[in-house]
């Protein structure tokens, strides 16, 4: 089944959070609720945050001003802990997308076993679902996953896409797509919607929009660097103009 209506975007604005940060809480700039309405103006569906445990780009006063002032949904994206939950519930996001962790990596690097996390995550789905939040579990394209991911109530399984995006020899590119595909239609007749997202570009996504039953995309550091080379020229020249 090849998607008929358009595909939900949901952009990541994470890295311009990293952008500020990287200067340890010294600036102010970039301006993420900014960049939060112009990702609107060009077309976004929904505005994506993640909410670290070491807090290296989102905080949690963006959180606060992203769903104030955001007129798209907003999907917030934790780890199934206590404290994340809590976070949940003060800021009311339309979505909650939970993730797995780890202090060292420099990205996500795979999906929740929800096997090993059933309890935590079945725990947050009770608390945040019945506030009117909806829950979509990051993990990879694994039928077993999925169907975990329907008994735990979910509302949506997004599919982590990066192993898809970095394999280059054919076959197992293939063979991985295979999984996606897989993995979204079971996840469709198990009443759930099917995401996806990571390490998505303009050549993956091409692609990736054939898949079965896709509602939406997360996408944020690509669109971030096309953003900074598209736009670098006017800003130095913006610059220039004031010596």
């Amino acid at each position: 089944m090849v998607n008929k209506l358009s595909v939900r975007l949901g952009v990541n604005i994470d890295h311009v959070a990293t952008l500020r940060q990287v200067r340890g809480n010294t600036t102010v700039y970039p301006d993420l609720v900014n960049v939060m309405k112009l990702a609107i103006k060009g077309g976004a569906d929904q505005i994506t945050i993640h909410l670290r445990e070491d807090r290296r780009h989102i905080q949690e006063f963006d959180v606060r001003n992203i769903t104030r002032e955001s007129t798209v949904d907003v999907n917030l994206e934790i780890g199934a802990t206590d404290f994340m939950t809590k976070v949940a519930l003060k800021y009311l996001p339309d979505w909650v997308c939970l993730v797995p962790e780890k202090r060292a990596e420099l990205t996500t690097e795979g999906g929740l076993d929800l096997f090993k996390s059933e309890h935590r995550v079945r725990k947050l789905i009770s608390q945040v679902q019945p506030r009117g939040m909806e829950v979509s579990l990051f993990i990879d394209p694994s039928l077993r996953q999925v169907e975990q991911a329907a008994l735990l109530g979910a509302d949506a399984c997004e599919f982590h896409t990066g192993k898809w995006v970095l394999l280059k020899e054919k076959r197992a590119k293939a063979k991985e797509w295979k999984r996606l595909v897989d993995a979204a239609r079971l996840c469709h007749d198990l009443g759930m919607r099917v995401h996806a997202g990571h390490g998505l570009d303009v050549e993956h996504v091409k692609k990736i929009k054939q898949l079965p039953y896709l509602v939406e995309l997360n996408i944020g550091h690509s669109i971030i660097c096309d953003s900074v080379e598209k736009g670098i020229e006017k800003s130095v020249k913006q610059m220039k103009s004031l010596l």
